[in-house]
């Protein structure tokens, strides 16, 4: 179907934008290209507000319509995106090949990974716009996080549907199983005494992104594999990750011995090669059928915004000066 149709309905492929400041170009990430729109004719705003109706759901005159522009400008901006493999192709086929699945799920990983990187928890921290308990926050609440490792990969090795991928969550659990204690001094030098760490309750957002990977590792192996390589360290980004947490621990006041702890946790990740467990499982079960394919992307763009609540979370709790921190159990009798 082509755009003289009036039954034509486009759909945009899935991508990241971000607008640095209003006077540079607005940046658009699809998997592992890089796109820089400049404002020539027409504005970022109508472009955006076309963008929500390319879901495939509408005609080039309902996005129009919806958009408050003319058909003329959502041509052109469709005709654009067509020129460089910008808009979707659904096809009719069984299976995806597995060289074919793992590039694509990696890149929209990396395209994911840089969106969660936007997050205002990392600019704030870096700014100085936020209070220096914020990273405190986010160093506890990554505790909690790795000190879950057993439970959710746990949850992946007893729920397993494939028996030759177990070897691989099992070497896994036993990488991961004890990385949280490694971060206690860390946070014990941000002030925060052992004692205090032992009985902290962590954040409705970090208990929901396990509570998410648990419930992912249940229903399907393959996809909570898929998901590593979003939330485990990858080689090329553990250098500019390393400075930043140096970086923002000397901001922020703390010695730099607090953040040690979470870099070596992250350089540990990267020469286990935990971000290439996918890889691994597609090389021994090959091509994929399109449905779980499918399936498979929508569980990890689900755990992307789990990550996104995780920190939306930290920033609101550790913000606010009257929060008992580390965060308290509910006692019954303080009611």
């Amino acid at each position: 179907m082509t755009l003289e149709s009036e039954h034509y309905k486009p759909i945009i492929r899935h991508c990241t934008t971000r607008e640095v400041s209003p006077d540079e170009p607005l940046l658009m990430i699809v998997g592992d290209q890089y796109f820089e729109l400049t404002e020539e004719i027409g504005n970022r705003h109508d472009l955006l507000s076309i963008k929500r109706y390319l879901d495939g759901r509408h005609t080039l005159t309902d996005i129009a319509a919806k958009a408050g522009v003319t058909r003329e400008s959502v041509e052109s901006i469709v005709s654009s995106l067509a020129e460089f493999d910008l808009l979707g192709n659904p096809r009719p086929v069984e299976t995806v090949s597995g060289a074919e699945f793992v590039k694509n799920i990696e890149d929209a990983c990396r395209m994911w990974g840089q969106q969660i990187g936007f997050h205002h928890i990392f600019t704030g921290i870096a700014e100085g716009s936020l209070r220096s308990e914020v990273l405190l926050g986010l160093v506890l609440e990554t505790y909690h996080y790795i000190n879950s490792a057993s439970k959710h990969i746990g949850v992946a090795v007893a729920h397993c549907d494939d028996d030759r991928l177990r070897p691989i969550l099992c070497q896994h659990l036993a990488d991961e199983w004890d990385h949280a204690r490694s971060l206690v001094d860390g946070i014990t030098h941000m002030g925060l005494p052992s004692a205090h760490l032992q009985t902290a309750h962590p954040l409705v957002g970090t208990i929901s992104l396990v509570n998410n990977l648990c419930e992912i590792a249940r229903q399907d192996t393959l996809s909570y594999i898929a998901s590593t390589s979003l939330f485990e360290a990858r080689s090329e980004d553990y250098e500019q990750a390393a400075a930043d947490l140096r970086d923002a621990a000397e901001r922020c006041g703390f010695p730099a011995e607090s953040v040690e702890p979470l870099i070596t946790h992250m350089r540990l990740d990267v020469e286990a090669g935990h971000a290439g467990l996918l890889a691994e499982a597609v090389e021994i079960i090959g091509d994929i059928p399109a449905g779980r394919a499918h399936q498979v992307v929508n569980n990890v763009h689900d755990i992307k915004h789990s990550l996104d609540q995780f920190h939306d979370q930290i920033v609101e709790f550790y913000s606010d000066p009257s929060n008992h921190i580390p965060r308290l159990k509910m006692d019954y009798f303080l009611l």
